[in-house]
């Protein structure tokens, strides 16, 4: 029996949404560089979909309203303080601050590389992994003939959560990783409502650098303060 053509793309878009994966996991543990690795998930996985597949998203590209913008504002600020609370006060439940920085040294990410990487990482990095996870995987899900009705909002969101666990295993105690990727795909979640709401990719896209993106910056920042290592 000849495969229909949806199920074909089906099983291409997921495919693609799990190329990430093995990417990471090469970088992560043979590589072993943080710029090199961060260039490959970029180069190999994200560029060639978000160009391909650029009809799906290129009318989706609207300026946040001027409301939206403040809500974005005040969310960020609020995020990132909560971030520096709960690492002050419950680090050590989950994170494995030894570790991290260990990780963080093994890869490369040195404090002479924190500014220049860390504006690169909330300004490229959440516009291309916007454009891809929603503006090409979540659009390209949608669609399509699907296994269920929800299933373009929780596959997109589970697979862009999902690629970050063999990090995420390295600097987490038990069962800090399965956790991590819970709460990422339940984030995934809401861009994608945030999107669809707004019909935006640009107001996604801020709200994906303003929150988790700046929040991690932050973290490291707190993190090689810890160890008197300023990165700055």
């Amino acid at each position: 029996m000849r495969k229909s053509p949806d199920t074909i793309e089906l099983g291409r878009i997921i495919a693609l949404s799990l190329l990430p994966c093995p990417v990471l996991w090469i970088g992560m543990h043979i590589i072993k560089n943080a710029v090199l690795t961060i260039a490959a998930y970029h180069a190999i996985c994200l560029l060639p979909a978000i160009i391909m597949g650029r009809q799906l998203w290129r009318n989706d590209l609207a300026r946040p309203t001027f409301k939206q913008a403040m809500l974005l504002i005040f969310a960020s600020a609020a995020f990132c303080l909560s971030t520096l609370i709960l690492y002050e006060h419950a680090a050590d439940l989950l994170l494995d601050s030894n570790n991290a920085m260990a990780v963080l040294k093994e890869h490369g990410y040195r404090k002479e590389i924190f500014l220049g990487l860390s504006i690169y990482f909330v300004s490229i990095n959440p516009l291309l992994e916007e454009l891809f996870w929603r503006g090409v995987v979540l659009n390209e899900l949608d669609r399509l003939k699907t296994p269920f009705k929800n299933f373009p909002l929780l596959w997109s969101s589970f697979s862009s959560a999902v690629f970050h666990y063999p990090i995420l295993r390295l600097i987490l105690h038990p069962p800090g990783a399965e956790i991590g990727v819970l709460g990422l795909t339940v984030y995934g979640a809401f861009l994608a409502l945030v999107y669809r709401r707004t019909g935006s990719l640009v107001v996604a896209t801020l709200a994906h650098a303003c929150l988790t993106d700046l929040a991690a910056i932050v973290l490291i920042a707190a993190l090689f303060h810890r160890y008197s290592l300023s990165p700055f």
